[in-house]
């Protein structure tokens, strides 16, 4: 009788377990579907209800979108802004994370806690004295203004979470390295820095997606459609009057592809990153 008391109750654990899962899942992917259905769809079939699905499905909105919304122009800038921060992040990081991590030298852990600081502020708290600092170097409305903020605002989590890793790797993977004559440049690049794979993937993941969604410091400092980026190339479709709800679900299906590229392409890494991460400190 117990045993089918067991037997019952597990069954209804993972019921309830499944369908709650399930139910997440349509409701997670619900906007996906409405948003990809919407940019998709011609403008006749849903100028009536939005909700309503389509009949049919056309590409002359993202056609309209690249090229009549300039999505051409601010993917380009999207992509001249993203790929220097997260090459000059994972450089900066790796490298720090190695120091705080692996070697020893005075004052080290005051100052990997002074740098954790740089966790609680936020951009908000900061805009000010980087616009001022950023006009008075010449860089406002340019792309460098925009990626020269990020390695400050990026690096004490990409600190973090490299130290993390670094400091898992057992010592006497140094010890034989410098046994064999390897110098700490060497040894960083050659024997640790390819065990933290997962960790640089997922990072790379992290950091190109909190570039590529940014909105706040491009609209900070920048003016013009020259260096936009791609959020604020989404506002060219909304007037102060009127907004066209399919071109902006178009151009979002266009802002939305790469980092869906990146991840598919980082997927196995980043999961191992992440679940690796859980259980490191």
């Amino acid at each position: 009788m117990n045993t089918k008391r067991f037997i019952f109750s597990r069954f209804a654990t993972k019921t309830v377990t499944y369908f709650v899962l399930i139910l997440f899942f349509f409701v997670s992917i619900l906007p996906v579907f409405w948003l990809v259905s919407r940019g998709l769809s011609y403008r006749t079939d849903l100028s009536f209800d939005p909700f309503e699905l389509p009949t049919s499905l056309t590409l002359e909105n993202i056609q309209e979108a690249w090229t009549t919304g300039r999505m051409s122009l601010f993917m380009s800038n999207s992509i001249q802004v993203a790929i220097p921060r997260v090459v000059g992040v994972l450089v900066l990081s790796t490298l720090a994370g190695y120091a705080f991590g692996k070697l020893k030298f005075r004052w080290r852990d005051q100052i990997f806690k002074f740098m954790l600081f740089g966790l609680m502020i936020p951009i908000q708290a900061m805009i000010i004295p980087i616009f001022f600092n950023l006009q008075r170097m010449g860089l406002i409305n340019t792309k460098l203004g925009i990626i020269l903020p990020y390695f400050g605002l990026s690096m004490p989590f990409a600190i973090f979470m490299m130290r993390a890793f670094f400091k898992d790797l057992p010592n006497d993977l140094m010890d034989s390295a410098r046994i064999d004559g390897c110098n700490e440049f060497s040894t960083f690049y050659y024997i640790m820095l390819p065990l933290i794979k997962p960790a640089v993937s997922a990072l790379v993941v992290f950091e190109f997606m909190w570039s590529w969604n940014d909105l706040f410091l491009p609209l900070m400092v920048t003016f013009g459609d020259r260096h936009r980026t791609l959020p604020l190339g989404l506002m060219f479709f909304t007037t102060d009057y009127t907004q066209d709800n399919t071109l902006i679900a178009a151009a979002t299906i266009i802002t939305i592809m790469p980092i869906i590229v990146i991840y598919i392409a980082f997927q196995r890494q980043f999961v191992q990153g992440i679940t690796a991460g859980a259980v490191k400190g």
